[in-house]
């Protein structure tokens, strides 16, 4: 097992791109890296997690901080990247160690703009539909390591969707020296690239989502009718709600017995099928907030990574219909596997039609921690077929070497394209 290594130790040749892949357990922390000059360039993928493996996501950030330090030792990131809100990509941002760090710029999807009414509008429901099924359900945790252990998915979903304002001001707001921001893609960018010689030279970012087409836009609205939501959360604060004006009460005594009363199975049925209803909104809210996520192939040194964050159908889909975006797909090199590995983030088409059946040159990475709540994450049948089309594939779960990666401890996982 290797010694825990700077970036600027590595080593890396002119033509070299290193990811790190930190084990955050379940959630996404990338670090890109590459030699421009005599400089080393790096690129921060989202950091977060709602469930950690061994190391703490405070420990994880501190660590972090340490690898990015110049050769003058300062901590310094060209570019950090965060796909979308939710708490298993952005909760180590909350950290008090970025505010020591550089960055050149921070790139947020433009649902994030504060300018922009429609992203205002759909952040909104959003966030407010979160709140409700949060007060629905009768839960808080806003730790920095939640235990999840005993949580329902409901309930898992709802605590990943909050605002995680902390984390949020800082991608806003933060970093040691007020960084440019980026809400992307941006009107001023009609060619969907973006190439910067002085901040990121040699490398072109391309953006394929999220998108501002209405249809998939749609997608990222959680479900317009909350009011049993509403309507339970004032019970739970302990105001009763009132359906029918005084005219239609009975006086007190009378007509009671005309109605049946609940026996304890009528009311286990009752509570399964609440818990089925709360699932059922806190999954179509994950959804929502998953619709907004940033999806971005980066062209760097004649390799092709794709970063996908946890990009669903809508966007896959808007994606796949584009010849020129296919074309691109299909010279992925690197891919960091969509949503820890779930069924609703790769789709078959691109693996199975879009990439590339001459290259044999491909690499995969997936951030993951089995969980109970989730028995299909990461999904078997994705993980086969993804062997079998990219030579090099790595699970950050499993603690032993994989073939052609480089393990270090509970930390991170390196790979060299």
């Amino acid at each position: 097992m290797s010694t825990e290594t700077a970036i600027k130790n590595v080593g890396l040749s002119n033509t070299d791109v290193l990811v790190r892949m930190y084990d955050v357990g379940f959630g996404d922390c990338f670090l890109i890296a590459y030699k421009s000059g005599d400089k080393i360039k790096k690129i921060l993928v989202d950091c977060g997690s709602i469930a950690k493996r061994k190391t703490a996501m405070g420990t994880t950030v501190k660590k972090l901080v340490e690898h990015v330090k110049d050769k003058n030792g300062k901590p310094r990131i060209d570019v950090v990247i965060a796909t979308h809100r939710h708490k298993d990509h952005v909760s180590g941002f909350a950290k008090p160690e970025w505010n020591q760090v550089e960055v050149g710029e921070v790139w947020l999807p433009w649902t994030e703009n504060p300018n922009d009414p429609e992203a205002t509008r759909i952040r909104t429901a959003q966030a407010s539909f979160a709140f409700a099924l949060q007060n629905f359900l009768g839960f808080t945790d806003d730790s920095e390591d939640p235990d999840i252990s005993d949580l329902t998915t409901a309930e898992i979903l709802a605590l990943n969707a909050l605002s995680n304002e902390r984390a949020m001001n800082t991608l806003h707001h933060g970093f040691k020296n007020n960084p440019t921001r980026r809400f992307l893609p941006d009107d001023q960018n009609t060619s969907g690239r973006i190439t910067d010689g002085n901040l990121i030279p040699e490398m072109v970012a391309h953006l394929l989502g999220p998108s501002k087409e209405e249809d998939v836009i749609r997608d990222m609205d959680p479900p317009s009718d909350q009011s049993y939501l509403a309507l339970d959360s004032n019970i739970q604060n302990g105001v009763s709600p009132s359906p029918f004006t005084v005219e239609w009460a009975l006086p007190e005594g009378q007509g009671v017995d005309r109605f049946p009363s609940f026996s304890e199975e009528d009311r286990d049925e009752l509570q399964k099928l609440n818990q089925g209803i709360s699932e059922d909104f806190a999954v179509a809210l994950d959804k929502a907030v998953n619709g907004t996520s940033l999806m971005i192939m980066i062209e760097l040194k004649d390799k092709f990574l794709l970063l996908p964050g946890d990009a669903q159908w809508g966007t896959w889909n808007s994606v796949l219909k584009n010849n020129t975006a296919r074309r691109l797909l299909s010279k992925t090199s690197f891919y960091k596997v969509g949503h820890h590995c779930s069924h609703n983030a790769t789709p078959v088409e691109f693996i199975d039609k879009v990439l590339d059946q001459n290259n044999s040159d491909r690499v995969a990475m997936v951030s993951v921690r089995p969980r109970s709540q989730w028995k299909e994450i990461p999904r078997k049948p994705l993980i086969t077929e993804l062997k079998a089309k990219f030579s090099g594939f790595c699970r950050s779960d499993i603690e032993s070497t994989q073939a052609g990666f480089d393990r270090v401890g509970n930390i991170y996982i390196d790979k060299i394209l």
